[in-house]
C-alpha cells in the first residue's frame, strides 16, 4: 500500500487574517469636538467681558451696543489702575489671598502629615468632620461671622477677613494633602530616620519635596477661593478692607452699571488666575490627578 498524504493547503494567500484593531476616529473625533464646545463654553464669557472692557461706557449704554472695531481703546485700564479708590481692594486682595495660603499651607501641610503618618482614635471622624464643614453653606454663618467680628473689632479690616478665609480654606487644604503624604513610602521615612533626620527634617526633606504637585495644587486652589471670594468679602467689610470682587459689584449702580469699567475690573481680577493657571498648569494637573488616584 502506499501512503497517502492530505495536500497541502496555502494559506498565505486565501486564509482571511484575522482583524485587526481599527482606528477609532469617530470617537477621537467626538472627544475632539467635546473638548472644544467645552473650551467655548467656558472662554466665551471671559473673551465677551475683554471686548467690553476695551470700549468707552458710552458705546455699550445703548439698546443695541456700538462694536465698531474703530471704538476699541485701553483707556478704562489706564484710568482704574491709576485710581486709588480701585489700587486699594486690589491690593487688599492681594494681601488677603497671599496670607491666607500662607497660613493655610503651612498649618494645613502640618496638619494633613500628621493625619497620614500617624494612626490615632478618632482620626476618621476628624477627617470627615473637615470635609463636612465643606458642605455648610456660607450664607448660613455669614450672620453669626459678623456679630463675631464687630465684638472682636475685626469687622472691615484685614485680619479678620483672613481669619475668616483660613476658617473655611483650612479643611479643604488638610483633606487635599493627606493623599499625597499617605502615599509616600513609610521606607524613604525610615531610612532618613536611620541617617539621624528628626521628624521635622524628615517632613521638610523628604515629604514635602515628593509632595510638590500636591503642594503647588492646593496653594493655587486656596489663593483662587480667598482672592476671588465676593459674599463675605461683601458682609464683613464696609470701605477700607473692602476687596477687587466687592469693588467690581460697586460699578452697578441703583440706576445704571458702567459696563466698561466693570469688565476691566473683571479682567484685572482674573488675571492673576490665569497666570497661575498657566505657569503651574504642570503641577495643578499631576497634583490633581494624583489626588483624585490615591484619595
Amino acid at each position: 500500500m502506499s501512503a497517502t498524504t492530505a495536500p497541502r493547503v496555502d494559506t498565505s494567500a486565501g486564509s482571511p487574517r484575522p482583524p485587526g484593531p481599527r482606528p477609532r476616529r469617530l470617537g477621537t473625533v467626538g472627544h475632539r469636538v467635546l473638548v472644544a464646545l467645552l473650551l467655548v463654553y467656558l472662554l466665551a464669557p471671559f473673551v465677551w467681558m475683554l471686548v467690553y472692557s476695551l470700549y468707552p461706557s458710552s458705546a455699550l449704554q445703548q439698546a443695541r451696543p456700538d462694536l465698531d472695531p474703530s471704538l476699541l481703546t485701553g483707556a478704562s485700564y489706564a484710568r482704574l489702575l491709576s485710581d486709588t479708590s480701585f489700587l486699594v481692594p486690589m491690593a487688599n486682595s492681594a494681601v488677603v489671598g497671599i496670607s491666607t495660603t500662607i497660613i493655610c499651607m503651612v498649618l494645613g501641610s502640618a496638619c494633613a502629615y500628621a493625619f497620614a503618618r500617624y494612626r490615632f482614635r478618632g482620626r476618621s471622624t476628624l477627617l470627615l468632620g473637615m470635609l463636612t464643614v465643606q458642605a455648610i453653606p456660607v450664607i448660613v454663618l455669614a450672620v453669626p461671622l459678623f456679630i463675631l467680628l464687630r465684638a472682636f473689632g475685626l469687622y472691615d479690616r484685614l485680619p479678620g477677613l483672613i481669619v475668616t478665609y483660613t476658617a473655611f480654606i483650612l479643611p479643604l487644604v488638610v483633606w487635599m494633602l493627606v493623599g499625597f503624604f499617605d502615599e509616600i513610602p513609610p521606607s524613604l521615612e525610615r531610612a532618613a530616620r536611620i541617617d539621624g533626620c528628626n521628624r521635622l527634617q524628615i517632613m521638610v526633606k523628604i515629604a514635602f519635596p515628593l509632595a510638590a504637585p500636591g503642594l503647588a495644587a492646593t496653594a493655587i486652589l486656596a489663593f483662587i477661593t480667598s482672592w476671588s471670594d465676593f459674599f463675605l468679602a461683601k458682609v464683613l467689610t464696609s470701605t477700607s478692607a473692602s476687596t477687587l470682587p466687592v469693588k467690581t459689584a460697586a460699578f452697578q449702580g441703583l440706576f445704571a452699571m458702567d459696563y466698561t469699567s466693570a469688565a476691566t475690573a473683571g479682567v484685572i481680577t482674573a488675571v492673576p488666575v490665569l497666570v497661575l493657571a498657566l505657569v503651574a498648569q504642570k503641577w495643578i494637573i499631576r497634583g490633581l490627578v494624583e489626588g483624585a488616584v490615591k484619595g
